[in-house]
């Protein structure tokens, strides 16, 4: 699936706001990583309309998985193409209605760590007895990062000491918690937290481009006009507040 602008005109043309009176609720299937500006945005969206949106906040592959074995919703916002690409094959009324930002990988510690650690050298630093990271068999976070460390080869040195968790955001709180003295997580997560500190940003060339793509599951004037409020500039301004890159309705906006 190709990364396309937020609502691409293909996609959602624009709604009648008639055509929304006596919709059926919205459900949300969102990335856990991006659940808390959805949830924000969904408050905002039902006291605009008067429509009812419920937002289910998981991982990519919990979300993406429910949605194969039969769970309903109508729209889906996972944190990679590859899962969007799985679920736009399984329901064949589904459209790609772009995507709503994009992330970084950062390496964090806890405040009491030392100096920035240095990404060019061969091998990660000793002291890492445990270094905290989303399962990279099945989480997209931990993918991006298994793909970064072998590009850096790290990979082998860290396999013995890594610490999969069932998200990012596990990861990222084994390291609050003192449980690993690293872990490799979305930018985004630390600015929600206090109790760490970035050590490195990797390189977005090191991995495949962090996407959140936007999948419409149900064609209907509700569901358009929700995502078209993905848009708005009190979402945009809390994805750069959050650390999110590539907002592509902003872009889209100033071209």
């Amino acid at each position: 699936m190709l990364a396309l602008p937020l609502l691409v005109a293909s996609a959602c043309q624009p709604v009648n706001p008639s055509a929304i009176d006596d919709e059926p609720r919205i459900l949300v299937l969102v990335a856990s990583s991006l659940g808390e500006i959805v949830e924000q945005a969904a408050k905002r969206f039902e006291a605009r309309s008067g429509i009812e949106v419920l937002v289910h906040v998981a991982g990519s592959s919990t979300i993406g998985s429910q949605l194969l074995s039969g769970s309903i919703g109508d729209v889906f916002i996972p944190a990679d193409l590859a899962w969007a690409g799985l679920v736009l094959e399984a329901f064949p009324s589904a459209i790609p209605a772009g995507e709503i930002a994009r992330n970084r990988l950062v390496v964090v510690g806890d405040l009491d760590a030392g100096e920035s650690i240095d990404l060019t050298s061969k091998t990660p630093p000793t002291d890492w007895s445990k270094v905290a990271v989303a399962d990279p068999e099945h989480v997209p976070a931990g993918r991006y990062a298994r793909s970064a460390l072998e590009s850096m080869g790290w990979w082998g040195p860290l396999r013995s000491r890594l610490v999969p968790t069932g998200d990012v955001r596990a990861a990222l709180r084994l390291v609050e918690m003192g449980e690993a003295d690293a872990g490799v997580v979305y930018q985004s997560d630390v600015f929600a937290t206090t109790s760490v500190r970035i050590l490195a940003v990797l390189p977005s060339s090191l991995h495949e481009p962090i996407i959140y793509p936007i999948v419409m599951l149900e064609d209907r004037p509700a569901v358009r006009a929700f995502i078209e409020s993905l848009g708005s500039s009190e979402t945009r301004a809390a994805l750069v507040q959050r650390g999110f890159t590539n907002i592509m309705a902003a872009e889209r906006e100033g071209s």
